[in-house]
């Protein structure tokens, strides 16, 4: 029998609980599965606080873990983000605890608390599962020979969409070309011989990110630890704010032939990316 757990990080918590009881009420109730929610420094360090996010179901382990980033080594604070002038990174200033969940976002595969799962599934601390769902997320992804879903998909894109893709394009260029990748997604493989940045590359259809499911195997092959390794080095998530709706769906697009299965769940009405009021949090 596989394992599967759900997981999070979380700065917010004002946000948590809600977010747990919707999760429960509305679909893990019926599964309990695993739910470890990550945190940095000392924020869920409070027994009091973590029992009451315990009491929302005690049939389902809730797991808490603090986690202490640091900025990589071989870049400098002159190399994050805010530093790239344009104004989406201007009033991003300040927001380092962002980078460090966006990293997470990206290598959350490699954390040893997560070693042990066949099957993850990422949600975010103000995802917001609105209504009862009457099938299981990881079940599905294997009826559909999927190793890679998503609560929705979106293709649009603005200005600062294109600033916090800045020379993303670029490096998939620099990668499909360095490994002579053949790339499985026809729009993804028309839109690099094209100009750069052009609309094609950006109107792809992007998963939501915050309700994610993975079936591990994805992450086990030489093809996807080569590219992590090749965007670690960069820094990507920490120069350019790249996150994982983009690093690892366009992995996806390069190397599967299945690559995103999409469950729909916000034109059901079943979902939604946040829940009403949410705040963001600033370092």
């Amino acid at each position: 029998m596989s394992k599967r757990c759900i997981f999070l990080i979380s700065a917010r918590n004002n946000l948590l609980k809600d977010c747990l009881t919707f999760l429960d009420a509305n679909y893990n109730k019926e599964h309990n599965y695993t739910t470890l929610i990550f945190y940095h420094g000392n924020r869920y360090d409070n027994q009091e606080y973590q029992d009451l996010i315990k009491s929302i179901n005690p049939q389902t382990e809730y797991r808490f873990h603090s986690i202490n980033p640091k900025i990589p080594d071989h870049i400098t604070e002159q190399d994050l983000f805010w530093n790239l002038g344009n104004p989406y990174a201007n009033n991003f200033r300040g927001r380092i605890g962002y980078l460090h969940a966006n990293y997470f976002w990206n290598n959350f595969m490699n954390l040893p608390e997560l070693n042990e799962f066949d099957y993850l599934m990422r949600i975010d601390d103000d995802s917001w599962f609105k209504e009862k769902l009457e099938f299981d997320f990881f079940d599905e992804l294997d009826k559909r020979n999927g190793m890679f879903g998503t609560g929705f998909t979106w293709n649009h894109f603005n200005p600062n969409h294109l600033q916090t893709r800045h020379d993303l394009f670029n490096w998939i260029k620099y990668y499909v070309d360095k490994y002579s990748i053949d790339v499985k997604n026809q729009q993804l493989k028309e839109s690099l011989n094209g100009s750069i940045d052009n609309e094609l590359f950006h109107t792809l259809r992007w998963n939501c990110g915050n309700c994610n499911v993975y079936n591990r195997e994805m992450f086990n092959t030489e093809t996807w630890k080569t590219y992590l390794q090749e965007f670690n080095d960069l820094a990507g998530g920490y120069r350019y704010r790249w996150g994982d709706c983009e690093v690892i769906g366009l992995y996806a697009y390069m190397h599967l032939d299945n690559p995103l299965i999409d469950f729909e769940l916000r034109s059901k009405g079943l979902y939604e990316p946040q829940i009403p009021n949410t705040q963001m949090v600033f370092s």
